[in-house]
């Protein structure tokens, strides 16, 4: 075995420490930190490899060449860096030392500490989203987490009032995040519910506390929020607010509705309170915020009639947005309705013009416990209005999704009015409404099948595939329509209900088949091909009956057949001007002698086609006999 000396050949030296100098530049192992300054001149890897570093030696030299203390020791601090004199070279760190080689993984031994589970106290969400939207509105970019009690000490006693404010809205946005521990089960039911962290450290509460007679207003405000974020408002604090709401003219200021929420969430309903919630409700286009502004009402109502009022105003207002609004926030209340409001809201459900406010309204009277009053409006519109108002009962009917044994006679009359449009409207509520009563179903049928107008006809199948509750009697109709409805939209319809209530089986594929050859409308035989495709089946058919139509079609459409009927057309035409002439220009001849003459010629024209098609026919049917038994197919003459 050939021994290779790398010391008296360099440049099989330099090439071997390139090769393990790739390994740290490409990535293959990575450098692992020595914080021992010892090792400062060395490049220890994450797979156990180690290089000794040829660097520069410092001049002048330092005090460790003619002192037995070490560098470390002196904590001299060494300026610069120095420059490498050649690659590094592998170091045998077992043979220096006469140790084993430490394993360097770059991972930590330390056992990672286990996170505390806990949860956002529930009852500070009103009061959470508060601070935040605040704290937002200020651009107060710094994050609770990250700060320490000694950082906003020093913060809270600055000279600068920006430093202050967001030290303030620091600790209140610390306070409303505040969580609570969840404990185990066994723990819970030892000790109760988990334990509340301290809003604020009480170190930082004295200060908050008189941050509220800061000299700078903004300050000052910020501190009130803060104190009602701990759960500790004061009458200082209080007035403070009271304050804000009052010199904010224009209504849509941040600090005033912050305000406005902290003092609702305390539970006073004084008007400047009301005004703010309900010019934030109605002109903010946040719905989070109209969502607050919305409970924050609910919960104050109780005490103030002054909600109530506002609210019914502006069911007067201009536009429908606002109307909806006022009918969902006053569904929400908790206080009594009085009479002139229950009116208003049922007049706003019969007269407004816009749908959605007409629901809105009869959600608000079902959700206020009205729903008596509303359930027998219906049932005199239904019965004794016009064509309009049965419509529009009809319609809020599906929106509400009531049905009950009082509304379902007056609902079955709906079914068979002389109106096209009730029946359709009806139609569509039992579509919505799910019904599968055995009653409304046959009326559907009967539509389906009987109505004089397509449009129903179509609504009707329609609901009947949208209720899903298939009969052998209704596939057999729907069956029927698709194969002998005149009118297109009719055979789509009911082709569409086909496939929604999922009917098969080879009748279905027999009527799909033949109406694919047939089919003239050419909408309907997409909606009839993409059936077959989704069932799989063929587009073919039945050759044989093709062939049988084709060759009819090509018999009755011969010369001599239609010579026949054109001069028996001239004969009549002659005739019939030979007989006004006999008569005089104003008589007219009889239309039983027409009628007569006409039969005695079709009778013997028709006798004379026949003898032609069945001489022909016999022809044909041996010429197809042989054509399909040797699998060649008819070619036309």
């Amino acid at each position: 075995m050939m021994h290779l000396d790398l010391a008296q050949n360099p440049n099989v030296c330099r090439a071997a420490r390139l090769r393990h100098l790739y390994q740290f530049i490409t990535g293959i192992a990575k450098q692992v930190h020595q914080r021992d300054r010892r090792n400062e001149d060395r490049i220890i890897l994450d797979n156990n490899s180690e290089y000794q570093k040829n660097l520069q030696e410092l001049f002048p030299c330092g005090p460790e060449k003619w002192t037995h203390v070490t560098e470390a020791k002196m904590g001299r601090v060494e300026k610069g860096l120095r420059r490498w004199m050649d690659l590094p070279t592998k170091a045998d760190y077992g043979t220096e030392l006469g140790l084993r080689p430490p394993v360097y993984t770059g991972q930590t031994t330390e056992v990672a500490k286990q996170q505390v589970h806990y949860k956002l106290i529930p009852e500070l969400s009103s009061l959470r989203y508060a601070v935040e939207e605040w704290r937002n509105a200020w651009k107060i970019k710094i994050t609770w987490q990250s700060v320490t009690v000694e950082g906003l000490k020093k913060s809270l006693t600055d000279l600068h009032c920006h430093v202050r404010l967001a030290a303030i809205a620091t600790c209140a946005l610390g306070a409303v995040h505040r969580p609570q521990e969840e404990l185990a089960a066994s723990e819970t039911a030892l000790y109760g519910r988990g334990w509340e962290v301290e809003p604020v450290p009480p170190e930082l509460q004295p200060l908050l506390l008189s941050a509220l007679s800061d000299p700078v207003k903004r300050v000052q405000i910020a501190a009130a929020v803060c104190q009602y974020a701990m759960g500790a408002s004061n009458p200082h604090a209080q007035d403070i607010l009271r304050n804000v709401l009052h010199q904010d003219t224009s209504g849509m200021g941040a600090d005033s509705w912050v305000a406005a929420q902290c003092l609702a969430l305390e539970g006073e309903a004084t008007q400047a309170v009301v005004e703010r919630l309900l010019s934030q409700h109605f002109l903010s286009e946040a719905p989070a915020d109209q969502d607050q502004a919305a409970t924050l009402l609910s919960n104050i109502s109780s005490k103030t009639t002054l909600v109530r009022s506002r609210l019914s105003e502006e069911l007067n207002c201009g536009n429908w947005r606002t109307r909806v609004l006022a009918c969902n926030t006053l569904s929400q209340l908790k206080c009594q309705i009085n009479k002139d409001l229950s009116n208003k809201l049922s007049h706003l459900m019969w007269n407004d013009w816009s749908s959605v406010v007409r629901q809105a309204a009869a959600q608000a009277l079902g959700r206020l416990n009205l729903g008596s009053d509303l359930h027998d409006e219906l049932i005199v519109k239904l019965d004794e209005g016009p064509a309009s108002r049965r419509v529009e009962a009809l319609v809020l009917i599906g929106q509400l999704k009531i049905m009950t044994i009082k509304l379902l006679p007056a609902f079955l009359r709906c079914l068979v009015d002389d109106f096209v449009v009730v029946r359709k409207q009806a139609c569509f509520t039992a579509a919505s409404l799910m019904l599968k009563d055995e009653i409304i179903m046959e009326q559907l049928i009967d539509l389906m099948h009987n109505d004089t107008s397509c449009d129903v006809k179509v609504v009707a199948i329609n609901a009947l595939g949208k209720i899903g509750c298939l009969t052998p009697a209704l596939e057999e109709l729907l069956l029927w329509a698709l194969h002998h409805e005149e009118e297109p939209r009719v055979r789509i319809a009911a082709c569409e209900a086909l496939k929604t209530l999922g009917v098969k089986g080879p009748e279905l594929q027999l009527i799909l088949q033949e109406r694919f050859v047939l089919e003239p409308n050419p909408q309907v035989h997409r909606h009839i091909e993409a059936m077959l495709k989704s069932y799989g089946y063929s587009l073919e058919g039945d050759k044989g009956m093709v062939y049988r139509i084709t060759d009819q079609v090509q018999q009755l459409c011969s010369k001599n057949i239609i010579t026949e009927k054109v001069l028996l057309l001239e004969e009549l035409t002659q005739l019939q001007q030979h007989q006004r002439r006999l008569l005089g220009q104003e008589g007219q001849p009889e239309a039983s002698v027409m009628s007569a003459l006409l039969q005695e010629r079709f009778t013997a024209l028709k006798h004379l086609s026949t003898r032609s098609l069945s001489a022909s026919k016999d022809g044909q049917d041996k010429q197809y006999t042989t054509a399909h038994m040797s699998g060649w197919t008819l070619k036309d003459d």
